[in-house]
């Protein structure tokens, strides 16, 4: 029986990554001509496929955008970035889309993919993600889950968020600004900064980096293995406020 061939792998894969990288420089310069074209040439505009898509910044103002179909979704979130959300925002915002009052993030696979993938309309909102850190009055150990937030939510709507799936009658709930993401103690609650149940993530600056929440619940109604229960239920779930 003849000896099977053996191919050569690893010059197959060397030649498959510098197709690959022809062909994304290819792309790139078509989009270049398609771009300028879009630009400058009125008459040709429509002549190229393209669609409105719905933005709200953090603020709350939409705004109504028109991209070509061939776009990169990860180039147009990133323009309108640029364009649209303040300097001192920048680090802490994302974007993503909201259905049924839950934000979702983009993966890489949306994010590679094309304006054209995108129904006519598309609504994509900015939101930032915020460490808050649990405890109890008896305990000095802190358990931390992470939501994601919209810039004009209110501290209501985050204790609303926390008591989703256990009715807690008193949350207290303090700023901490740490230069790590080490578990906050008890030291680091007394340095809080109280934080009044209506003020919002923009008054009480909590986009800043390294801000998290520390949020206390009174002990008398508390069982504790109850709550650890509750809070790694809040942890798998607690995506959105």
């Amino acid at each position: 029986m003849a000896a099977a061939a053996v191919i050569p792998t690893s010059f197959v894969y060397e030649d498959l990554i510098s197709k690959v990288q022809m062909i994304q420089n290819q792309m790139t310069k078509i989009n270049i001509v398609l771009n300028n074209r879009w630009k400058n040439e009125k008459r040709k505009r429509d002549e190229l496929k393209s669609r409105s898509f719905v933005f709200i910044d953090p603020y709350g103002n939409r705004t109504v955008n028109k991209y070509m179909d061939h776009e990169q979704i990860s180039k147009v979130l990133m323009a309108y970035k640029k364009d649209y959300v303040p300097k001192y925002l920048q680090q802490w915002i994302n974007i993503g889309t909201m259905k049924e009052n839950m934000i979702t993030p983009l993966n890489d696979c949306e994010l590679k993919s094309n304006v054209a993938q995108y129904g006519k309309g598309c609504q994509f909102i900015t939101y930032g993600e915020i460490t808050v850190w649990i405890g109890t009055n008896d305990s000095t150990v802190f358990h931390n889950i992470v939501l994601r937030v919209l810039l004009t939510d209110t501290l209501d709507k985050i204790k609303a968020g926390i008591q989703k799936f256990r009715q807690y009658t008193n949350i207290e709930l303090k700023s901490y600004v740490s230069s790590s993401n080490i578990q906050p103690n008890e030291e680091n609650w007394n340095e809080g900064i109280i934080l009044n149940s209506e003020g919002t993530i923009l008054s009480c600056q909590l986009f800043q980096h390294n801000c998290v929440i520390l949020a206390k619940i009174s002990k008398e109604k508390v069982n504790y293995h109850l709550f650890l229960f509750c809070l790694t239920s809040l942890n798998n779930h607690a995506s959105f406020l």
